[in-house]
């Protein structure tokens, strides 16, 4: 269970950076950002989905999560030697959690509907864990400012970069300073899409840092 709680909430912090955008005329990347932010701010499922293929996005955030855990797991051993998970090789690391993915995406398509569904009932674990983080992620998103820079535009793939500072309270601490690098792409009919999160090779140390904070594992094994 604690491998699971730290690996999701490595996954919802990446999604924290979707919240608020800049602003543009027409469809531009821009204006696909604020599109996810107004999404977001409303609760509004039809809006994101109509931006981001969410199930598409959540499932390729997972292999990616992975594959940055797996090829830096010796790093990632030195920076926190107690934790049993970081003990294994990279090829370990890569069989289970793709072993463990459908276990793990139901908790995180479970929070996401939590999060879009104001009425959803905790009426079992997963849902009841499932309210939790979505309460936990609206705490957060409402403890951060953002900035994001203009589009870097080739062809029909496009980068804006965009950072998280979090406020002066114990949310906003716990967040501090994130930078993230989105990538976003073109459709048929010219409308662009959020695809994927480009820089997780920079994020990931921070990101298990504070994975490390809330969920530390290998406090069990220090008695």
């Amino acid at each position: 269970m604690k491998k699971m709680k730290k690996f999701l909430f490595i996954l919802a912090a990446l999604t924290l950076g979707i919240t608020s955008g800049g602003c543009g005329k027409g469809d531009t990347p821009e204006e696909a950002l604020k599109d996810i932010q107004t999404a977001i701010a409303n609760q509004d499922r039809k809006l994101i989905e109509n931006r981001v293929d969410v199930e598409k996005f959540l499932n390729n955030l997972y292999g990616d999560v992975t594959i940055e855990l797996a090829d830096n797991v010796e790093t990632f051993h030195k920076n926190y030697p107690d934790d049993p998970y970081f003990r294994n090789t990279p090829q370990f690391i890569k069989n289970y959690n793709e072993e463990k993915r459908n276990f793990y995406m139901s908790f995180v398509n479970a929070s996401v509907n939590a999060y879009f569904d104001r009425d959803m009932k905790g009426d079992n674990f997963i849902s009841l864990f499932a309210i939790q983080c979505a309460n936990e992620f609206k705490n957060l998103c409402a403890a951060m400012q953002t900035k994001s820079s203009e589009a870097k535009i080739q062809g029909d793939h496009a980068i804006i970069d965009f950072e998280i500072n979090g406020d002066d309270s114990p949310y906003g601490k716990f967040l501090g300073n994130l930078k993230f690098r989105f990538g976003f792409d073109k459709d048929k009919n010219n409308r662009w899409h959020l695809t994927k999160i480009e820089n997780l090779d920079e994020l990931m140390p921070a990101l298990v840092d504070r994975a490390e904070l809330v969920w530390p594992e290998y406090a069990l094994y220090q008695k």
